[in-house]
């Protein structure tokens, strides 16, 4: 697989006028991805579809920055055909509008409705890191994709933060004094922003564990060596 000039840093290079992608915020220390987002650019104006964590998702209208965005290029959509990207755009702020995401490490496959509705494939309320919210609402939106974009079953909660889960945990608490925690310890489990950066060069799904881990070195290297540049 071709991960040696794969990616682009936000601005850097010309841009298509319109497309998809997956993208991630860098940490400047370690140039290690830190944050997940879907970067959107229709009739070259760029969007960026996120959930912070401590507020609640937006869509950044206008969006620019210093270049701590990397980004590759969703290869599911028809960048030919504009309205395919305004379509998706639409679709992301209605998920926006609607979300009534709380923050936790939980990945259990479920996804959005094309009326930006959370639809629970488990039965549990709407959970979700900055990566799970992505691929929530890319799932929802790829038209491609029958099941899950991962094979969610091959994640586990062995590099959860714990400092982060508990306190995560202690808002869930509160929000959901009925939960079925159970159920909710059952889908536990951390996908880091540069496995979810790693899921935009497959384009069979569900992609194995194993397959993200045989190329994640490689993405790491080549995010390092634009940096260094």
């Amino acid at each position: 697989m071709l991960v040696h000039d794969s990616l682009s840093k936000f601005n850097d290079h010309d841009l298509p006028e319109n497309f998809v992608s997956i993208a991630v915020m860098i940490d400047p220390k370690n140039h290690e991805p830190r944050h997940a987002a879907i970067l959107i650019r229709y009739k070259s104006v760029n969007y960026l579809h996120h959930y912070p964590g401590g507020s609640p998702p937006l869509v950044e209208d206008n969006f620019n920055e210093s270049g701590w965005y990397i980004y590759k290029i969703v290869d599911s959509f028809s960048y030919n055909d504009p309205s395919d990207i305004a379509s998706f755009l639409q679709y992301c702020r209605r998920v926006c509008k609607n979300s009534n995401i709380t923050y936790s490490y939980i990945a259990d496959g479920s996804a959005y409705t094309q009326t930006g509705d959370f639809a629970s494939k488990q039965g549990l309320p709407e959970f979700g890191t900055c990566v799970g919210f992505c691929l929530n609402t890319l799932q929802g939106g790829m038209i491609d994709i029958e099941s899950t974009i991962l094979e969610l079953s091959e994640w586990d909660d062995s590099n959860v933060d714990v400092t982060i889960g508990n306190r995560a945990q202690s808002k869930v608490m509160v929000k959901y004094t009925d939960l079925d925690w159970d159920l909710y310890n059952a889908f536990k489990k951390r996908i880091t922003p540069l496995e979810y950066l790693c899921s935009a060069y497959f384009s069979s799904f569900p992609i194995a564990k194993n397959d993200i881990t045989v190329i994640a070195k490689q993405v790491l290297e080549e995010i390092r060596l634009i940096y260094q540049n």
